[in-house]
């Protein structure tokens, strides 16, 4: 019997010690690495983020895969004994990127308790000239002689007033609501609405591009699509 509970311990204290014994992935510094608010001028953003071994044993890290190809990240090494951190040398290209921009990065390991560690970058990009929800109007629902509206926002950031003007609108069949030379006070905002009105089925395509008084941005195009279904009040529909 006294032998018996002597095996049973030393099992015990074998299988203790081997839960105790592990590698463990930590990102020094929290899960997100957030560049905060950028300017609009940088195109690329930089960071070196730590990556640790907390556990008791060595910590294999076997794929970093971002999950955008606008990022890289190049780990320094990938075995790391008890206390030691390798380096992620992250690059994020943000040309093009509007308003908030949330990527992550996939970092593999043989931690047996987070195999799988999620980073997240971050950046809220300050334009000022802004166009939001997006650079584009995607028309939904669009069927062949009834009008359809979409609309996007133009914000003046600046502490100038931004004017726009020259706009050239294709096809006919797509119309806007400003025109001429509008002034965009600084803090304003205003609605710039296209209507799309399709004579025919299909794929629509089309585009608004105007001119701002910004010298680094004076030409905008924004693209307009949308896919037009049959409407059988019409008699030459598809």
């Amino acid at each position: 019997m006294m032998k018996l509970l002597i095996n049973l311990s030393i099992i015990f204290f074998i299988a203790l010690n081997a839960a105790i014994s592990q590698p463990k992935i930590e990102i020094v510094g929290g899960d997100t690495y957030d560049w905060g608010v950028v300017d609009e001028s940088q195109t690329t953003l930089k960071a070196k983020v730590k990556i640790k071994n907390a556990g008791t044993e060595k910590l294999n890290i076997t794929e970093v895969k971002p999950t955008c190809g606008c990022t890289t990240a190049p780990l320094d090494k990938n075995e790391l004994q008890p206390g030691e951190t390798a380096t992620l040398d992250i690059t994020l290209r943000i040309g093009g990127s509007s308003n908030e921009v949330s990527k992550t990065i996939r970092i593999m390991s043989n931690d047996p308790k987070e195999a799988q560690k999620i980073l997240w970058l971050k950046c809220k990009i300050s334009r000022e000239f802004e166009i939001s929800p997006q650079k584009y109007f995607s028309f939904q629902d669009m069927t062949v002689g009834n009008e359809k509206s979409e609309k996007v926002i133009l914000k003046n950031n600046s502490k100038d007033v931004i004017k726009v003007s020259n706009f050239v609108v294709e096809p006919k069949e797509l119309t806007i609501n400003l025109k001429g030379e509008v002034s965009i006070k600084p803090g304003q905002q205003i609605e710039l609405i296209a209507t799309a009105k399709p004579k025919e089925q299909g794929n629509f395509r089309g585009s608004v591009t105007f001119k701002t008084s910004q010298k680094d941005n004076n030409e905008i195009t924004l693209n307009a699509f949308g896919r037009v279904k049959p409407n059988p009040i019409f008699n030459d529909n598809k």
